[in-house]
């Protein structure tokens, strides 16, 4: 790893250090009142709660990703730095920051369960897509490391082609996407699939994913190469 890279990735990792407190800060304000509140309804009939931990950070990752093309990469051209290590340093970013919000999140909810435990708060309930598997601290972790590079790598790219095509190229892109997928929920085919995927979901399945993220990655380098501070709208 060369110092500009090593450079760009500091800046990254600055840029997101006041986001990350703040949303870390918002998170764990809303888990501490949720479990507060279950803990005071436990008798109360079949109230229960449900908090699914990857939902908050499956959508900042892919926040994330989409408005660092616009942030941060004019910036790191204009400072100088070449597109082949813009494209290195993305990359290590994006699997650092999966794995680093996979292990926060998924210790978050490790030290509620023992405080909900040791309180004996047993109506609220973690929901995760390891439960498809075996639900425990490694296997969470690594599901959501593959999962949320995958997300960043595609909104990365959708938003690249938002950069590089304006507005109403990146408008055709989501409606071509939002028209096959509507195609393929009425047509029953999109249905058929997850039907077909989820039961028989493995570990396998999220390190396919992971392998279509960073094919979708390396895809994206066709738009970085061609990259210019000024963005088509």
């Amino acid at each position: 790893m060369n110092n500009q890279v090593k450079g760009l990735l500091y800046y990254y990792t600055q840029d997101l250090m006041r986001h990350g407190k703040i949303f870390w800060t918002i998170l764990i304000a809303m888990l501490i009142v949720l479990s507060f509140l279950a803990y005071f309804l436990i008798d109360v009939g079949a109230t229960e709660f449900y908090w699914m931990m990857p939902f908050a950070t499956y959508t900042n990752v892919c926040i994330i990703a989409f408005q660092s093309v616009k942030k941060d990469i004019p910036f790191g051209l204009k400072m100088g730095a070449i597109r082949n290590n813009i494209f290195l340093s993305y990359f290590y970013f994006f699997l650092g920051y999966s794995l680093f919000m996979a292990i926060v999140g998924n210790t978050l909810q490790l030290v509620t369960e023992g405080m909900h435990h040791l309180f004996g708060v047993s109506n609220f309930i973690f929901s995760h897509p390891a439960m498809l598997l075996t639900d425990n601290w490694l296997t969470r972790t690594i599901i959501d490391t593959f999962f949320m590079f995958f997300l960043m790598a595609l909104l990365f790219l959708v938003g690249l082609i938002f950069y590089r095509s304006g507005l109403i190229g990146g408008g055709l892109f989501l409606a071509a996407f939002l028209v096959v997928s509507l195609y393929g929920l009425f047509d029953g085919w999109l249905i058929d699939a997850f039907a077909n995927i989820l039961p028989d979901a493995s570990m396998l399945t999220f390190f396919i994913l992971f392998l279509i993220g960073i094919v979708l990655y390396m895809f994206s380098y066709l738009f970085i190469k061609r990259m210019t501070v000024v963005q088509k709208v």
